[in-house]
């Protein structure tokens, strides 16, 4: 009996001592982030949410960095991220309308002069019920807007009319893409990566892309000699996460994300708006700024309705509710706005 009594109280010292490091094991939380970029103005707000995590949670959660685009495009993030080749990350809808033909609304054309309120607006409709089951369909939890930024117009030759529009090669997507084709006008669809060297060689002669900040970064200020800073649309980035990572991360690491997620949204549109200032001076500086004459520009307001309502005429077509979803996020525009 003795014997029975040591063999039994060593056993359960041995399973105590086993248990205190899984338990340590289960508190630390390893996240690997994917950039499809390299550091820039697309991830300054995901690596300063990354940094707010690790500190609010005292070293509990570390991330796993990698940029420069190692483990895919952004035209890959949202499939990646789904079977979990990494834990989380930023995509478009821009760039994948038929993953999240809903979600794609942020990005129709001259929808607000606001970026924030629209950001904020994006926000919201990505949380909704509707919405939000286009990122359960693709095994992500939405976190929060990442890079929310203003698509300009930039170009070999000046573009002050429709006609200057038409004569031009230009490459174009999203909100951009939908209102020049309303005008008849051919949209070449080329790559990121590929645009460089494209616009040097001018097989496109104009480019409606991220800028200012994008723009200088990546050097288009000293290909193209002309530069429209008014706001086509602005392009949606957000940071989603692989839903089983989500589901499997404790309770109070998530309630920390949860709680900075929605001061995301406020913190993305200011330290883009920081980098945006600077890029805009330089910008300047290398391109000439030239705008649509205000004649034109009114042509275009007339034609964006046309195009608002081809994209819901093609969600209808799917048997989505594209109205209800356009109706919406007008709403929360107007709210955000007011």
């Amino acid at each position: 009996m003795k014997l029975y009594k040591t063999l039994i109280a060593g056993a359960l010292v041995a399973a105590t001592s086993l248990a205190i490091p899984a338990q340590t094991m289960a508190e630390e939380v390893n996240l690997k982030y994917h950039a499809f970029t390299g550091k820039g103005p697309s991830n300054l707000a995901v690596r300063w949410w990354m940094d707010e995590v690790e500190k609010r949670t005292e070293g509990k959660v570390d991330f796993t960095r990698i940029f420069g685009g190692a483990l895919g495009k952004l035209s890959g993030q949202p499939e990646n991220i789904k079977v979990g080749a990494f834990d989380l990350g930023e995509f478009s809808p821009v760039y994948n309308p038929g993953l999240f033909p809903l979600a794609n609304v942020t990005s129709l054309p001259f929808m607000s002069d606001d970026p924030l309120a629209h950001a904020k607006a994006g926000h919201e409709l990505f949380k909704s019920e509707t919405v939000e089951a286009e990122f359960t369909a693709m095994n992500q939890k939405y976190l929060f807007p990442g890079l929310w930024t203003s698509i300009q117009l930039l170009s070999h030759e000046p573009i002050r009319t429709i006609d200057d529009l038409k004569a031009a090669k230009i490459r174009a997507h999203g909100g951009a893409a939908e209102i020049l084709k309303e005008l008849d006008i051919t949209v070449y669809g080329i790559p990121w990566g590929e645009l460089p060297a494209a616009a040097e060689r001018k097989v496109v002669t104009a480019a409606i892309i991220g800028s200012p900040a994008d723009a200088y970064a990546f050097g288009f200020g000293e290909i193209f000699s002309y530069w429209d800073d008014e706001d086509w649309f602005f392009f949606p980035l957000p940071v989603t996460i692989n839903l089983d990572t989500w589901n499997a991360l404790p309770a109070d690491v998530q309630a920390v994300i949860e709680d900075l997620n929605d001061e995301m949204v406020v913190k993305a549109r200011s330290l883009l708006e920081v980098a945006e200032i600077e890029s805009h001076a330089k910008l300047s500086e290398q391109t000439e700024v030239v705008k649509l004459d205000a004649a034109e520009k009114a042509k275009m307001q007339d034609v964006r309705d046309a195009a608002w309502q081809s994209w819901v005429a093609a969600r209808e077509a799917d048997g989505l509710p594209g109205q209800a979803v356009l109706d919406d996020f007008l709403k929360l525009l107007a709210k955000h706005e007011g």
